[in-house]
């Protein structure tokens, strides 16, 4: 009679990665790194390979991956927005070039290029005679447009793989929403999340120009933040200035446009008022700890009372707090001027007849003088605003967006509330 086998036991041991396998941690590390430095390509590689494994051990629609989509969501993102602002420079300067090429050309003594290069050969003596500067005029137009023609097919490739590099974030971004959308119930700081990913998803849009949505996106993270956050966060502020930007590039949306300029100068001011409250506070307790150095105050009375504050706004040093006043001074001065040049804006003017009559009164009576001052530029705060209204005006002058990039951090910067 054969012997009965024994069945094989097996113990739940989680397999260890190799010493050459990338592990969690160390890619987390990595990534994260790589996007404090804004090496965002170098931090999509290590999120992605810390995604892998992830869902691996855990599954790909676990609560416990939802944090890293998001983080991997935003490194694609600023990647693709990277590669977008480094593309627009290569063709500007490209075209700077062009123009170069051009004016260098333009001493040479023929009416046109047209005309040097058809006319390659004449006729002298009864014979015909090459003209080779013609033929080498011939030559280098037919290389300058195989060259063009290149150009041309690269752009298109580069233009495919942003909107790739896009579509991938939105993707991934999405996984995360509808991940903590699941989730919202647990807590606020699952809303919060929440909040921040459809600001992301908004921040797509945007850059996508796909207006409608991007509109649908930030209101769903307007709605949550002003629920959690107070108005003097800073987050409250962005998510309004980001739809302000939104409805002043779609035709017919100004009046909204303006609401969320105003609501953004709002929390700006309050933050404002409450930074400097606060460095108040500390001066007079300064002032009072000295008066008091010389007593013994066992109850603790005559201290200062300091108003209850939130913990990262009550750990800012007097430096950090009047670095912050001026740096919101200096925002709230771009936010108001925002929308001074959106109250002017000639979407923002009367269209009836009497209103067109006035203007034009208005415009022969005080157009003449030109001693009014030149109108101040107003830059705007993100590095989204390189877009242009969707149908503008024609008398509508181009917003001066040169100032986005540094203006950014302003709204995006930690929170210290």
């Amino acid at each position: 009679m054969a012997e009965e086998q024994k069945p094989v036991q097996t113990t739940d041991v989680e397999v260890q990665p190799g010493p050459n396998e990338p592990t969690l941690e160390g890619s987390l590390e990595q990534a994260k790194r790589a996007f404090a430095l804004k090496n965002y390509e170098l931090a999509v590689e290590h999120y992605a390979i810390a995604l892998e494994i992830m869902t691996k051990k855990y599954g790909e629609a676990s609560p416990e991956c939802v944090d890293l989509y998001f983080a991997y969501g935003k490194a694609l993102l600023e990647n693709a927005i990277a590669q977008s602002s480094v593309l627009g420079k290569e063709e500007t300067n490209a075209a700077l070039a062009d123009e170069e090429n051009k004016a260098s050309g333009s001493g040479r003594i023929h009416f046109s290029e047209d005309d040097a290069a058809e006319n390659d050969s004449f006729e002298m003596g009864g014979e015909k005679v090459i003209d080779l500067f013609g033929e080498a005029l011939k030559e280098q137009r037919e290389e300058e447009e195989e060259e063009e023609d290149q150009k041309d097919e690269n752009e298109e490739e580069a233009d495919g793989e942003l909107e790739d590099d896009f579509n991938a974030a939105w993707e991934i971004l999405e996984v995360a929403r509808s991940l903590y959308e699941a989730q919202k119930n647990v807590g606020d700081e699952i809303k919060l999340k929440l909040a921040d990913t459809y600001m992301a998803l908004g921040d797509i849009s945007l850059e996508t120009e796909k207006l409608e949505q991007a509109a649908t996106d930030y209101t769903s993270a307007a709605t949550l933040k002003t629920q959690l956050l107070p108005i003097t966060s800073r987050q409250i502020a962005e998510v309004h200035y980001k739809l302000c930007i939104v409805y002043d590039m779609t035709s017919g949306r100004l009046a909204q446009s303006i609401e969320h300029a105003r609501k953004a100068q709002a929390s700006v001011q309050a933050r404002l008022d409450e930074i400097t409250a606060r460095l108040k506070e500390l001066l007079a307790n300064k002032e009072e700890k000295a008066v008091e150095s010389e007593k013994v105050d066992v109850k603790g009375k005559g201290k200062a009372t300091l108003t209850v504050l939130e913990p990262a706004l009550s750990t800012l040093t007097m430096d950090q707090l009047e670095g912050e006043i001026k740096d919101l001074t200096e925002l709230l001065e771009e936010v108001s001027l925002k929308i001074e040049e959106l109250k002017t804006s000639p979407d923002n003017l009367g269209t009836s007849a009497p209103d067109l009559v006035a203007r034009e009164l208005d415009r022969e009576l005080n157009g003449a003088a030109g001693s009014g001052p030149a109108p101040k530029v107003v830059h705007d705060l993100t590095n989204v605003v390189r877009k242009k209204r969707k149908a503008p005006d024609a008398s509508e002058p181009a917003a001066d967006d040169s100032s986005s990039a540094e203006k950014k951090p302003k709204l995006e910067a930690t929170e210290t509330q």
